[in-house]
């Protein structure tokens, strides 16, 4: 109240004060504008000036007030966003739909006045490369980096990932090698540049990693040791036969997480390099305690080929479990194969026409034929031989082949 009486008061004063000066007619104000001309006194025109700027100052707040208050300028910033959105929009279902032409061109030209721009240029650039233009791909990452330096280790993963597809895993791996190493995207493709490159070791030794990052499901996970573990057990098989490689074997067995080690493919690998580096004998060992655990048809077949430096235990073995296994193709195939090793090929050739009997297969009728030709029958090898031929033509037919 007492504000609004101050206001009055000065209102009051200040009109009275402008009536006096009005009345003192000390000098007068001449305007003049072709043949109009207007005369008032200084105090006058004075006054008139003061308002007039009031005026044009009031009605500028009352303007920004409307554009503030009656939403225009929102429309307006809202209707700009809009339009930037919907070729932003565009661009990305281009990308979706593999037009990587048109998407890198409308994604990279409408990245300036986008309201993400990042993601504009991003993928621009994944478009790019996927159109084969690596050197353009290059161009728009670096300009992502450049403009906004808190995308700059997504712009290096796109481009390490459009470099592995061109197969430039040493470039590739240089960009990675340089990125957090706790990253999950720098470890998903770091296991697919060593794949690619086969660097079997070096994958291992990332898997830690990943299993603590959680990069891959469980199941990606179990694949993607049992590749890296065989592979390094391959290694030895392909090797030489030095006596260095039995260690060699031992300490890569070593690093094999024990809750994998009883795969059956990380168990085959295993047992193909210790034949490799003759220690068969172990081999016996290993799949007769493996497949006391658990029962598995390719195990039961790299227990029939193992040839130990004394097969007696492993047929004794064998015909142990033939009596739980009495119809097993594969194990009468692993007993028929033992028996020929041993030079028991009456046994072997029993066990090999069971084997055809319960599955016929190719292997079957060609282990057979070979027994028969051991023991002279040359017409009962030629016949076993031919029906092991007609047998895989009649399959193939059936599209088991």
């Amino acid at each position: 109240m007492r504000k609004m009486l101050l206001i009055i008061l000065l209102a009051l004063l200040f009109g009275a004060t402008a009536v006096w000066l009005v009345q003192q007619d000390q000098g007068y104000l001449l305007i003049s504008l072709g043949a109009t001309t207007i005369e008032m006194s200084f105090w006058t025109g004075g006054i008139i000036y003061l308002l007039s700027c009031c005026l044009f100052v009031w009605l500028l707040l009352i303007l920004r007030w409307l554009l503030d208050a009656g939403g225009i300028r929102d429309w307006w910033q809202s209707r700009r966003t809009a339009r930037q959105t919907s070729k932003t929009a565009s661009g990305l279902l281009l990308f979706l739909n593999r037009d990587w032409q048109a998407s890198n061109r409308m994604l990279s030209q409408s990245a300036a006045n986008s309201s993400i721009p990042q993601v504009n240029l991003l993928f621009a650039a994944k478009a790019a490369a996927e159109n084969k233009q690596l050197d353009q791909s290059r161009q728009l990452l670096e300009r992502l980096k450049a403009q906004h330096p808190d995308a700059a280790l997504y712009a290096d993963l796109c481009l390490a990932e459009a470099l592995i597809e061109d197969l430039k895993l040493e470039e590739a791996l240089a960009i990675l090698v340089s990125l957090d190493q706790n990253h999950k995207m720098v470890l998903r493709l770091l296991s697919k540049v060593y794949r690619l490159q086969t660097d079997w070791r070096a994958l291992c030794a990332l898997i830690p990693a990943i299993k603590r990052q959680s990069v891959f499901d469980k199941q990606g996970l179990r694949s993607l040791q049992v590749e890296g573990y065989c592979g390094m057990l391959n290694r030895v098989s392909n090797g030489s036969q030095a006596i260095d490689q039995q260690k060699i074997l031992e300490d890569i067995w070593s690093t094999i997480p024990r809750a994998i080690r009883q795969v059956p493919e990380i168990l085959i690998a295993y047992t193909d390099a210790l034949v490799a580096v003759n220690c068969s004998d172990k081999g016996v060992l290993v799949l007769t305690k493996a497949l006391k655990n658990q029962w598995h048809g390719p195990l039961v077949e790299r227990f029939g080929n193992l040839q130990p430096k004394d097969s007696t235990k492993q047929l004794m073995l064998g015909e142990q479990w033939l009596e739980k296994h009495i119809e097993d193709p594969q194990l009468l195939m692993a007993l028929g194969r033992i028996c020929r090793h041993m030079g028991f090929l009456g046994k072997a050739r029993d066990y090999m026409t069971s084997t055809i009997a319960i599955q016929p297969t190719a292997e079957a009728y060609y282990e057979l034929s070979a027994v028969l030709s051991l023991m002279g029958d040359g017409k009962g090898s030629a016949d076993m031989q031919r029906r092991g031929l007609d047998f895989v033509i009649e399959s193939s037919k059936e599209g088991n082949y």
